[in-house]
Parts: C-alpha cells; structure tokens; sequence
C-alpha cells in the first residue's frame, strides 16, 4: 500500500519511539531492583522474575508476531499493543504489591516483542530498497542506545525520585507517542488469511515457562524437590511434544528442520550461552553493587555505562570485520574476552574497586559486542532463503528466553548458597553464580576453538 514520504516519515518516528522506551524500560529495571526488594520485601530470587519474565514473555511473542503481522491490520496491532505496553507501564508504576509489579512487566513485554517485530517490518515493506539500509543502521542504533544509556538514568531517577518514577516517565512518554499514533499511523499491508497453529504455540510456550519457572523456584527449594523438578520436566515435555509436532505437519509452525545445518545448531547454542550469561551478569552485578556493598543506583549504573557503550561501538566494527576475515578468529578472540570477563567475577570481594568492576565489564562487553550480532549472521548464512523466517524467529526466541533461563537460574543458584542475608553468605553466592557463568563462557570458548567455522552445510 502505497504512502507519501511525508507520511512514511512520520509513521517511521512514532514507531521509532515507541522502540526506544520499550527497549529502554527493559534493562531500566535491573538497577531498581535492589530498592523494590527492599520495599516490598522481596528475596533477590523473587525479584528476578521482573527480568526474567520479560524475557520470557517476549520470547513467546517473537513466535506470535510473524502470524499476527500477516492476519492484521498493522494500525490496529500498533494502537493495541502500544496501548498494551501503556498500560503494563501504569500498573507497574502504581502497583502495590509485587503480583500487580509483575503484572505490568509482563504486559509491558508483550508490547515490546510486537513493536520490534512491527517496526523491522514496516522498514522493509514501506522503504525503497535502496533506502532500507541507512533506515535499519537508525533503527539498530536507537534501539541500541536506549537500553545502554537507560540503567546509569535510572540509577539517578531512582536515587532523585524513587523506582516507581521510571514508569511515571516511560507512561507520560507512551502516552504523548500513542495520541500522536492515532493521527500518524496508516495500514501499509493488507492482512491475509493465514491458519494460525495455537496448539503448537501453547506447547512451545508451556514448555518455556515450566523450565524457567522451575529454575526460578530453585531460589526457595531445593533442587530435587517437586517444585522445581516437576516444573522442569513438564516443560521438558512440552518441547518434546512441540517438536515432534512440527515434524509431522505439512506446514510447521516453525520449521525445527534447519537444525539439521551445523553452523545453525552451533549459532544457536553458543547464542543461547552468551544470552544466559549476559542477562545473568546484568541482574546480579547492581545487586552485588547495591545490596551487598551498600552503593547508591546512580553509582551501579555509572558503573557498567562504559562498557555497555563500547558495546554499542564493537558491534558495526565486529560486523565488518566480519565480512573481511570470516567468523573463527572473531568468535576465538570475542570469547575469550568474554570469559576472561567473567572468570574476574568470580574473585570480587566486598571491597574490590569499582574502577576495577568498570574495567572487567568493559573487557566482557567488547567480547559480546564481537559476537552478539555476528553470531546470528554466521547462523543464518549457511540456511537457504526460504528458511529465514524460521530460523530468525527461532534464534531470536530461543536466546531471549535463554536469557530468561540464565537469570533465574544464577539468582538461585546465588540465593540457595547464601542462605541468608549475611554479606559473607551473599558473597559466597554470588562467586557461585560467577563461577557457572565462567563455566557457560568456556565452554562458547571451547566450541569457537574447536567447531566454529571450521566448516559449512547448507541446506
């Protein structure tokens, strides 16, 4: 459907907006997890459910969106969801309990899974071919910014003004952008009338969240226990079920075939790995910051600021290097900088510089920075055209709740060691959790040593 430039314009800001404090509210929140814990008497095992959940849920959304952009008049998912994410922002920012909390976030990463997926869609059906590269280069650099910049902001909102007013102000933002959309935003596809596979959905879905609630549960029992084995196995089975669906249908939800290719199945893997990690470090670092050592948010977010802004700056690099020398050598150094990183974790003590901390995050943010995007380019390039769908939608999926699974379950791991709230306990717990994190990271160490990029299969 055809829109004047004026118009594409126009449309392309408000969808741009909408992704930058969407992106933006997501990591905003691992700095404010200390004071909400402290508020509403939370254990840093229930608290991670903030984070995880979004990733989660955001997880499930990315298998949704493909159908529902198809089936739907891109106007009316925008207002919905944007609505959606609105409203999640009000709950959370009025919430008094930490049900209502949660609530918001996950009504918050709903909206945000559809955005991501609505705006790279509208890029690639509303701009001439020509233009769709410098378009996307903005999209991925605002989007990156945002939840760079946003935990070192928030650490001063919080410190000013309380946790509750990163939602106040994310809600004012949504809501101007939202008015603004009714007036701006026009269809530019035409839905289709395509069968939407619920069953396969759910069992996906199911199987997601048995495991990470499993792994969550395992902060408050003990591993062997019903409540977090039970959890685990449904899930388990769920995933098996889903799988052997998709291999009996004529037209899979997704198409679980691209396993098949090697360098797909290690893309994945290692993504995965990286994700668990990176979400994980993200949660514990403001909690060992804030709750173990007493430092302020503003302080906790000005400690990983650089880092993640290097990151922001290594990955176009990483992306063109690249092209010049192939994936081996960038993913041997990336991951060795990434466990070097994490290995540092592990000897943190309750007065260890904060300088120093700047400095190890730095050093695992350039490894990321190397192989976050890079990763999925050396995956999907060994896979024919007609499985990019699939294989996009299942990286994307399986690495954001990889993410999920990485932050519930090195928060409980960190929890069941302490035992309490003794700073020599939490300590101990938290050198745990950096341990297993070091271990995953050796192990995306050994796979670039030994597999990546040694060979290609296509199929």
């Amino acid at each position: 459907m055809e829109i004047s430039i004026r118009v594409r314009r126009a449309m392309f800001a408000v969808l741009l907006a909408s992704c930058v404090i969407s992106s933006a509210v997501q990591t905003a929140l691992n700095t404010a997890l200390t004071p909400i814990m402290q508020e509403m008497n939370i254990t840093a095992g229930t608290a991670q459910w903030l984070s995880s959940s979004y990733s989660l849920v955001m997880g499930v959304m990315v298998l949704a969106t493909a159908y529902m952009i198809k089936r739907f008049k891109n106007r009316s998912l925008y207002l919905l969801f944007m609505s959606l994410f609105t409203v999640g922002l009000i709950m959370s920012a009025l919430a008094p309990s930490f049900a209502v909390l949660l609530s918001g976030r996950l009504l918050q990463a709903a909206g945000t899974g559809l955005l991501m997926s609505l705006t790279q869609v509208f890029i690639l059906t509303a701009y001439p071919q020509v233009e769709r590269g410098s378009v996307m280069g903005m999209f991925g650099l605002a989007v990156s910014a945002a939840p760079v910049l946003s935990p070192t902001l928030a650490g001063i909102i919080i410190d000013l003004a309380g946790w509750q007013m990163i939602f106040w102000g994310a809600a004012a933002i949504s809501l101007a952008v939202l008015v603004l959309a009714v007036f701006v935003m026009k269809n530019t596809t035409e839905p289709q009338q395509v069968k939407f596979d619920f069953a396969s959905l759910l069992l996906c879905s199911v199987g997601y969240v048995g495991i990470v609630l499993g792994l969550g549960n395992w902060s408050r029992y003990a591993f062997a226990s019903v409540h977090v084995l039970l959890p685990i196995l449904f899930g388990i089975a769920a995933i098996a079920l889903f799988s052997g669906r998709q291999l009996k249908l004529d037209k899979p939800f997704l198409n679980i075939r691209v396993f098949t290719n090697s360098e797909f199945r290690l893309a994945v893997i290692a993504s995965m790995l990286l994700y668990a990690g990176m979400i994980a470090v993200a949660v514990l670092l403001p909690i060992y910051i804030q709750s173990l050592r007493g430092i302020s948010a503003t302080i906790s977010g000005l400690v990983t600021m650089p880092g993640s802004l290097i990151t922001a700056l290594v990955s176009p690099i990483a992306g063109r290097k690249y092209d010049k020398i192939g994936i081996r050598k960038l993913y041997i150094i990336g991951s060795a900088l990434v466990l070097a990183g994490h290995a540092a974790l592990v000897f943190l003590t309750d007065s260890t510089s904060l300088i120093l901390i700047a400095g190890l995050f730095i050093i695992r943010q350039i490894g990321i920075g190397m192989l976050l995007m890079t990763t999925v380019t050396w995956g999907m390039s060994g896979l024919d055209k007609s499985f990019t769908a699939d294989g996009t939608a299942l990286i994307s999926s399986m690495r954001t709740v990889a993410g999920a699974i990485g932050a519930a379950a090195f928060v409980s791991i960190m929890s069941a060691v302490a035992g309490s709230d003794k700073t020599e306990a939490m300590l101990r717990g938290m050198k745990v959790s950096f341990a297993g994190i070091a271990v995953m990271s050796a192990v995306v160490f050994l796979l670039a040593v030994l597999k990546i990029g040694r060979k290609r299969k296509s199929i």
